[in-house]
């Protein structure tokens, strides 16, 4: 059970707001890159069930403070951590029983943002990849900084691909440019993001603040009634082209993911992380990949996922 203090920690880790007809969720782990937790993600379902329960609520907007917006899941709770795996040399690995039943709570999770009832926005500024961008892909609309680092190179970790969203990549990039992001685990600019439909619109990076207010202001003007039924719509148009099945391959394929075997010519960052820490093992991981890529490996975030 939670303490008084991880409570109020967790509070001050994802803060609510709600105000003017908009509900603010902000991700409060600047020293972190807004890395994400599971209890983060907990208390973050909690903020957009108290959303949906209000009704002066017209519209949820999801921001980072500080640098970033999110590098994904804390890169200490994944690759078996999550599932409880022991570090002890003789311990048996997670079984696949437990993989799937956490791994089944968790993408709910991004299926509970995907169909909340109330209209959704991302602001997306820093990095933004991995569960973060998961957040964002679940959101109905995203605006990005110009300069936003937005991708999944986290499938590079061992999914290759096979993301919790990767029905909704399909549709909204096509399939040839949701594989080459997926596979390749590319990171895009804003306005790149833009182009290829990742997200609606990219600005500088001094106006998204202002954009998402504009963008709140006309859907809190619009009748409450009209937003619900607006969004049942979404979701009856999203369930009739098979959206929703992404979220039960999306588990098992992570299930199946951190099970993988790794050969002897293979990144394993599980195993770099236990060796040389998280840090050293995600510039590991980013150092692999580069073979004459632009972005360099001291450039990447070492929080995410």
């Amino acid at each position: 059970m939670e303490s008084q203090q991880d409570q109020q920690d967790l509070r001050d880790l994802v803060r609510y707001e709600a105000r003017n007809g908009r509900a603010y969720i902000t991700f409060c782990r600047d020293e972190k890159r807004n890395a994400l937790t599971y209890e983060m993600f907990d208390r973050l379902m909690e903020h957009i069930d108290r959303a949906e329960r209000d009704d002066d609520v017209r519209v949820i907007i999801f921001k980072g403070e500080g640098r970033d917006f999110s590098t994904g899941h804390d890169l200490a709770q994944v690759g078996g951590a999550e599932y409880g795996f022991s570090k002890d040399p003789g311990a048996r690995r997670p079984s696949q029983r437990a993989r799937l039943h956490f791994d089944k709570r968790h993408v709910e999770q991004f299926r509970q943002i995907f169909y909340c009832v109330k209209p959704t926005i991302s602001l997306v500024q820093g990095w933004c990849v991995g569960a973060g961008l998961y957040i964002v892909e679940a959101s109905d609309l995203a605006i990005a900084a110009s300069d936003a680092k937005i991708g999944h190179p986290e499938q590079k970790m061992g999914l290759a691909g096979a993301a919790y969203m990767t029905s909704w990549n399909i549709l909204a990039m096509g399939p040839r440019k949701a594989r080459e992001m997926l596979l390749l685990g590319e990171v895009v600019d804003g306005n790149e993001a833009a182009r290829i439909g990742l997200i609606n619109k990219a600005v500088p990076p001094e106006a998204l603040l202002d954009a998402g207010e504009e963008w709140a202001e006309r859907i809190v003007r619009l009748p409450r009634d009209a937003i619900a039924i607006g969004k049942a719509a979404t979701h009856l148009a999203m369930d009739s082209l098979g959206m929703t099945s992404q979220f039960v391959h999306g588990y098992i394929g992570h299930a199946l993911g951190t099970n993988i075997r790794y050969e002897s010519d293979e990144v394993n960052f599980m195993k770099e992380r236990k060796n040389k820490g998280t840090t050293q093992a995600a510039h590991a991981r980013e150092s692999h990949y580069q073979a004459g890529g632009e972005q360099s490996a001291t450039d990447a975030p070492t929080d995410a996922n």
